[in-house]
């Protein structure tokens, strides 16, 4: 008998001031929370999204029990599957039991994901008379106490009640339980947020962009993959591709009340460092695009530019961005410090083919033997770790 992955005791309650979604998934408890004031849906797909990578990397039946998936979305998880395996040879396509339901709910809520960083925002902007709601997540923030947490929530409500929308604060254990399981959430946070919408209450739900579409790899929010997490109730939207980060920072700064309320830090949750590389290559932006602006201190230490050195495909199109801007600019010094990390990364990418074609990745074998880097440990990456 196939072994099976299986979802149960999904039940909605309110407690301690909050609604909350919860359900026993492959043996633990993985909830969602809102406040009390905001209604959640009972819904299984959000939890079809948390233990999806983790059926597929096991190779076992994803079974869920007692509430029904939505029928459009049940019939489109092959398909979901299909792009994932394309992306890591290691995961299993499974079959998904479940009861299905087709009935639409006509929710009146217009949802996107709100960071208050630079992909959010320019979505918020983009599509302001739409979007009634601004999601924001604790689950992928790094820095993230409850006092920080607290003072982001105040913080962006506050803003969010200036341009008259409603914050939409949600706490969830779901990214714990999948790091606990070695799954990299890099890939997780796609499922999670695209699967997301029904639990919500939103007829249509936008997850901003990022990357654009000419920078297209493995990411787990992606434009192949996010809409399929549509249901016949929620659209799901993976908003904005067509625009560069540059581009979307420039549409940014001519609205100085969404420029002053951008969060961009790795470090923290509530103010911005101007240390981490996400804050300098916004620094760097502002500098270039020549418009200061409250939420960031002013870039003036070039010797940070090194910040923007790329490791992997998604640091190379900040890089490359950040160089565009810079020779649309015409600040020939920084173009040129970031063409130097940028044909350093060519070369190391031409090095790892090298290794890989020419010398049987044997350098790659001696990497991981000697460094034991921690994505060794990782059950699911973005792409099989174990190719070579």
């Amino acid at each position: 008998m196939t072994e099976k992955l299986i979802i149960s005791d999904i039940k909605l309650v309110t407690k301690g001031g909050f609604n909350e979604l919860s359900a026993n998934v492959d043996g633990d408890y993985v909830y969602f929370r809102v406040a009390a004031n905001f209604e959640l849906s009972l819904s299984a797909e959000c939890f079809v999204g948390v233990a999806l990578l983790e059926a597929m990397i096991s190779n076992r039946i994803l079974s869920v029990e007692g509430v029904p998936v939505s029928k459009k979305l049940h019939g489109a998880l092959n398909e979901i599957q299909a792009i994932y395996r394309c992306w890591n040879s290691s995961l299993s396509i499974v079959e998904i039991q479940a009861d299905t339901i087709s009935d639409q709910h006509y929710y009146q809520k217009t949802g996107s994901f709100f960071s208050a960083g630079v992909d959010s925002t320019h979505t918020l902007l983009t599509h302001l008379e739409d979007i009634t709601h601004l999601i924001l997540f604790r689950a992928f923030d790094s820095g993230n106490d409850q006092a920080s947490w607290d003072k982001r929530v105040e913080k962006q409500t506050k803003f969010a009640e200036s341009i008259g929308k409603t914050l939409v604060p949600v706490e969830t254990n779901a990214k714990d339980w999948a790091i606990g399981r070695k799954i990299s959430s890099h890939f997780f946070h796609g499922l999670l947020l695209s699967s997301a919408g029904g639990a919500l209450g939103m007829r249509r739900i936008y997850i901003p962009a990022s990357h654009t579409y000419d920078e297209l790899f493995p990411w787990g929010s992606h434009p192949l993959s996010d809409p399929m997490w549509s249901t016949e109730s929620t659209e799901i939207i993976h908003a904005d591709a067509g625009a560069r980060r540059g581009e979307k920072m420039a549409f940014i700064l001519q609205n100085p009340v969404f420029a002053d309320n951008l969060q961009v830090c790795w470090a923290s949750t509530d103010r911005n460092c101007g240390k981490c590389p996400k804050c300098v290559r916004t620094m760097v932006a502002v500098y270039l695009l020549g418009i200061p602006i409250n939420s960031l201190p002013p870039f003036t230490d070039f010797s940070t530019l090194k910040m923007l050195k790329a490791h992997d495909e998604s640091g190379a199109t900040f890089l490359e961005d950040a160089m565009l801007l810079a020779r649309q600019s015409n600040n020939i010094k920084i173009y040129k410090i970031l063409y130097r990390y940028h044909r350093q990364f060519k070369l190391s990418q031409t090095f790892v083919l090298v290794d890989k074609y020419l010398m049987g990745s044997l350098f790659r074998r001696l990497y991981r033997r000697v460094k034991n880097p921690d994505w060794i440990n990782w059950r699911v990456t973005m792409q099989n770790k174990n190719s070579d």
